[in-house]
């Protein structure tokens, strides 16, 4: 969820724009993030350290661990630890923007330490503290059914990590709104929770979700791709009731999916309907849970 946080961050400060975002998240899954990177994000080196490092493999057939090491500014220890921490993809994001121009490594430090000092982090597990600001962000913690919405949406935000990718920003949440979907497959949950979810977007982005759940090369908004949404969406919510089934004893029932085109929403007050932005297009989720 970093890319995710620290992206709604850099936009919502002016950092960078829209269209620098989506470049970056659009070439995020080409990309590693550089040991200065790393070792900014760590506090083990500055901006500064890490261009001169930089400036001396211009003239040193040396890696840049090595040049740090002899430098001075990490350890042999923190080296490895970074090498380990290189293979996160947290920083991804981050290193795109500077390998596009959008920030340079000062910028990034900077950026970077306001963004943890705003996000109040603490000794608690970091995946703990980017999911309470997940829900600040969404506005979820100030609704009438936070637990509800909340749990169904992290659960919502790691499946699509986990099955499409990270490569998606937080383009907005709507309330009391009509919302409209191009594509979209729709399903019901009965029981001791009454909701109602509808996962789709625009015919690009329900394409991107299909071919990236299933791995393929989709090109329409055929029958083969609404079962992929389809799937993807039961896979979501039969989670959710197994969730909710081990840890609050509700047994929830799962309609069966539906696929439907030109899907018009009424979202209420206590509904949300997040609009995400892929770097193959923009999809959106709904739910509206009956009172």
């Amino acid at each position: 969820m970093y890319t995710q946080l620290f992206g709604h961050y850099l936009l919502n400060k002016g950092i960078i724009d829209a269209d620098e975002l989506h470049a970056a998240l659009t070439a995020m899954t080409r990309i590693k993030p550089k040991l200065g990177a790393v070792a900014i994000d760590a506090g083990y080196m500055t901006a500064a350290q890490v261009e001169e490092v930089h400036e001396a493999q211009h003239t040193a057939d040396m890696r840049f661990g090595a040049i740090a090491v002899s430098k001075g500014y990490i350890t042999e220890e923190q080296m490895l630890e970074l090498l380990a921490r290189q293979k996160n993809s947290n920083l991804v994001l981050g290193q795109a923007l500077i390998d596009f121009g959008f920030l340079d490594h000062k910028h990034f430090e900077e950026a970077l330490k306001e963004y943890k000092k705003s996000a109040s982090y603490s000794d608690d597990p970091e995946d703990q503290q980017m999911e309470r600001e997940m829900l600040t962000v969404l506005g979820i913690d100030k609704m009438k059914d936070s637990d509800f919405y909340g749990n169904y949406i992290l659960l919502f935000i790691r499946n699509l990590i986990r099955f499409l990718g990270d490569d998606f920003s937080l383009a907005g949440v709507s309330r009391n709104v009509t919302v409209s979907m191009n594509y979209a497959c729709c399903q019901e949950m009965k029981g001791p929770i009454n909701a109602a979810v509808a996962l789709g977007g625009t015919e690009m982005g329900f394409i991107g979700i299909a071919a990236r759940y299933a791995g393929e090369n989709l090109t329409e908004a055929d029958g083969y791709t609404k079962a992929c949404v389809g799937e993807l969406l039961n896979l979501q919510n039969g989670l959710f009731a197994v969730n909710m089934s081990n840890q609050e004893n509700m047994e929830i029932e799962l309609s069966p999916q539906e696929s439907k085109e030109k899907l018009m929403i009424n979202i209420p007050e206590n509904g949300i309907a997040i609009n995400l932005s892929f770097s193959f297009g923009d999809i959106k989720i709904a739910v509206i849970k009956e009172d």
